[in-house]
Parts: structure tokens; C-alpha cells; sequence
């Protein structure tokens, strides 16, 4: 977007202007806030003060971001907590599933109204603080755009007819605006913020159009670039969509970090966090020092933080055969693509519990622990079984029973038992039909 094509409606963004009147023209500092007030539609900066001043202030919505860490090399812990004010509720802009899909806010829990909770244990100060501003980013531009995440399903029915994938697209993530039901593919690649032409071409080709925003983007600010990129059928109005993305404040980084820090794992309470259940909330989970029980013990999840896992295990030989099951059920043609869904997800939990149940020294002896459960084994006879829906049904009867002799009856099994029930479900609603 051109700097002529700006017309800030606040103090804040006639001053964002300025500064970038001055360094594109080489003008002093307070004849570009002139120039700014004016394509505000003001006589200069005093006349803007004046006028926005005696506009009512929007409602605004308190919310606090909250990490912890551990410096893993100094031993050094600490706390740090951001405050921010948001034009709506929190829930207004983002759904509790939506929060999962949105990079920022997936591993954010909401601990109270006013409260979301990083239940990982960050390992520096650094990396929390990073992790919340990247948070509050995403935020803005959900707040300044109004577009919703979008799930996997629809952002796979909405590029399906593309001739190939984004060129050189990095931390892609899709977006559904919700009044005209548009998708929107955002990505953030290390470049510059120009459209190249390879990316043009590929957006003509496609009947696609894509635009470089001026703000400097959600995932890392100043070395990436945020493009947007929409169908041109689309009844979006992209460049309305690029100047309220424009027209967004300078991204809070770690770098300058607006945030309170403590030297201390102290448990932090909001406003609105009243009960003594409120404060149980509040707490990460990552602070807590979880304890094995009869059915269950605590499980640490890389980047994620700690869950729970059955107190059982099932052997290197067992997750191969899990791993051999899932692969035939994933390659089969006989069955919806919903199920693919539940199996993915299926996976990332047996890979967790992979490195719980062997020993290291047998996953030493695999060249990729992983490869048990994301590489189908070539000509493997449960791929001729899965074959005909009535095959897939059988294979995922036979995981299921594999899982529960595996493991005692609780709920992170009932969990992934319940992936499977879904999974076969679905494939039998196919078979009737």
C-alpha cells in the first residue's frame, strides 16, 4: 500500500505515518506529523489532538498473557506477564477450539475471562517473552481484520483446484472472513515485502490475487513479510481487508518488551480471578509437579508441556504393528477423509507415548523412532486388507483392541479409543450408504 493512500483515524497512527513520511522523504519530524494530521483530514497535529479528544473512547476489555520459564543452562526461573486491552471479548474474536488452530494461541489456555495461561514451561526468558508477543500479534490482527481461523478440512476444500502450492509460501495458515464466508491464505516467508513475479504469476494463473502488506506480519516481525492472497471471485474486498491490516500499530516484540517480569514462579491472578477454583485455573500446568497414580502418569511433551499418559506400556514391536495399522487405514481409498483426521491425531499421541514406553537404547537402534508411524512399510499385506471399507473397519477393531491391552482403562486411553470409535463410524456410515 502506498504511504499516500493512508488516512490514520488516530493520534497513535497519525504519528506511525509521520515516521514513515520522514524516512521516505527525508523531512523533518514535525512537518511530516503536519503531513500526517492533513491525510487524517486535520489542519495539522494540535487540530487532530483537539478533535479525536472529544470523541467517546471505545469500550475496551482488559487481558493478561502469562508464561513461565526455566533457563535449562543458568537455572535461573521466572515469570512474565503481558497486558493488553482488546476492543471486544477475547471470546468475541476467538473461539476456545479456534485458539488451538491459531499460530500464538495454540498452547494458550483460557484460565479466566480475562487470563490466557502458557501451560508450557518456556525454556528461557527470552522464549516466553517472544511466545507472548507473538500471541498479542495474532490477536491484533484478528481484532483489526475480523477473520476467524480457519480448520484444516476447509483450508484443503478452499486450494484444492490450485495448480500447485504458493510459491515459496513459509507459516502459511488459512483465515475465513466471517461475512462473506471468503478464505484468506496468509503466509509469512523470510523475504522481502514485495510480490515477486513468480507469485503473481502463479495468482494469475489461478485466477488468485495477492498483496504484501506494510505491517510487518505475526510470526516474526521485520524478517518476514505478511502476504494475502484471496480468490478474485471472492465477493472479499481484498484491499478494504490490506488497509485495515496496514493501519495496524507497530508489532510489540520481545526486543522491547512491554511486559512485567518476576524472578519467580509466583502464581499470577487477574481481576476476574476471584475463586480458590479460579486460582487452581490459573495455575500452568508446567509449575505443577505432577505425580504418577494407579492408571496413569504425568508425560512431557516437547513445546507443548505436560499431559498424562495410561500407566502401561506397549512394546517397541506393539507400536510398530499400531504404526503398520494406521498407515493401511491412512493409503486406503475405502474410507472417508474425515478418518484421516482422527488417525493423524491418533499418531501424534502414540509418537508421545512411544518414547514414554521404550527404553532409549532400542530407539537408538532406529534410524527415525517416528518412521513406526509416519512411513508405510512397502507391499505390507494390512495395506491388501484395507482394500474394501469392511477391511478398514476390521483393522481399526483389531488397534483398538491392541491399545486396550496395552494399557489399564483411563481417560488419556478412553481419549484415543474414542478416535478410533469416530474413525470407525464413519467408515461404516460409508459402507451403508
Amino acid at each position: 500500500m502506498l504511504i499516500e493512500d493512508i488516512r490514520p483515524s488516530t493520534v497513535a497512527g497519525i504519528k506511525r505515518l509521520a515516521r514513515r513520511i520522514s524516512k521516505a522523504e527525508g523531512i523533518p519530524h514535525k512537518q511530516a506529523l503536519d503531513r500526517a494530521a492533513r491525510a487524517a483530514s486535520f489542519e495539522n497535529l494540535k487540530h487532530a489532538k483537539e478533535a479525536l479528544a472529544r470523541v467517546p473512547l471505545p469500550p475496551r476489555y482488559q487481558l493478561f498473557l502469562t508464561a513461565y520459564w526455566t533457563d535449562r543452562e543458568t537455572y535461573a526461573i521466572g515469570r512474565e506477564t503481558l497486558e493488553i486491552w482488546l476492543s471486544k471479548p477475547l471470546l468475541d474474536l476467538c473461539t476456545k477450539s479456534e485458539m488451538r488452530i491459531v499460530r500464538g494461541l495454540a498452547g494458550l489456555r483460557l484460565a479466566a475471562p480475562d487470563h490466557l495461561v502458557k501451560d508450557m514451561m518456556c525454556q528461557s526468558q527470552d522464549f516466553a517473552r517472544d511466545q507472548l508477543c507473538q500471541s498479542v500479534r495474532a490477536l491484533r490482527f484478528m481484532e483489526a481484520t475480523g477473520l476467524r481461523a480457519c480448520d484444516d478440512r476447509r483450508h484443503r476444500q478452499s486450494t484444492a483446484a490450485l495448480d500447485t502450492d504458493l510459491p515459496g509460501n513459509d507459516h502459511g495458515s488459512g483465515w475465513l472472513d466471517p461475512a462473506t464466508d471468503s478464505f484468506v491464505l496468509v503466509d509469512e516467508p523470510y523475504s522481502d515485502a514485495k510480490v515477486s513475479d513468480e507469485r503473481a504469476g502463479w495468482a494469475n494463473r489461478n485466477g488468485w490475487q495477492i498483496r504484501a502488506a506494510a505491517w510487518p506480519g505475526i510470526y516474526y516481525p521485520h524478517r518476514c513479510a505478511l502476504f494475502v492472497a484471496a480468490e478474485t471471485t471472492a465477493a472479499l474486498d481484498l484491499e478494504a481487508l490490506m488497509r485495515q491490516i496496514d493501519a495496524l500499530q507497530e508489532p510489540v516484540t520481545a526486543e522491547g518488551w512491554p511486559g512485567v517480569s518476576v524472578p519467580n514462579h509466583a502464581l499470577f491472578c487477574t481481576p476476574l480471578t476471584l475463586s480458590s477454583q479460579d486460582r487452581r485455573r490459573a495455575k500452568a500446568k508446567g509449575t505443577i509437579n505432577t505425580r504418577s497414580s494407579r492408571k496413569t502418569v504425568p508425560l512431557h511433551r516437547f513445546l507443548i508441556g505436560t499431559a498424562r499418559k495410561p500407566n502401561g506400556k506397549l512394546p517397541l514391536a506393539g507400536h510398530e504393528e499400531a504404526g503398520r495399522m494406521i498407515s493401511a487405514v491412512l493409503q486406503s481409498r475405502h474410507k472417508p477423509w474425515a478418518v484421516n483426521e482422527q488417525m493423524d491425531k491418533l499418531c501424534h499421541t502414540l509418537v508421545d507415548w512411544l518414547y514414554a514406553d521404550v527404553p532409549q537404547r532400542d530407539l537408538d537402534r532406529l534410524y527415525d523412532p517416528i518412521d513406526l508411524y509416519y512411513n508405510a512399510v512397502p507391499g505390507d499385506a494390512l495395506i491388501a486388507r484395507a482394500s474394501s471399507a469392511v477391511g478398514v473397519v476390521e483393522i481399526l477393531s483389531d488397534l483398538k483392541d491392541l491399545l486396550a491391552r496395552a494399557y489399564p482403562d483411563s481417560a488419556p486411553l478412553r481419549r484415543q479409543l474414542a478416535r478410533i470409535t469416530r474413525a470407525t463410524k464413519l467408515t461404516m456410515d460409508k459402507i451403508a450408504n
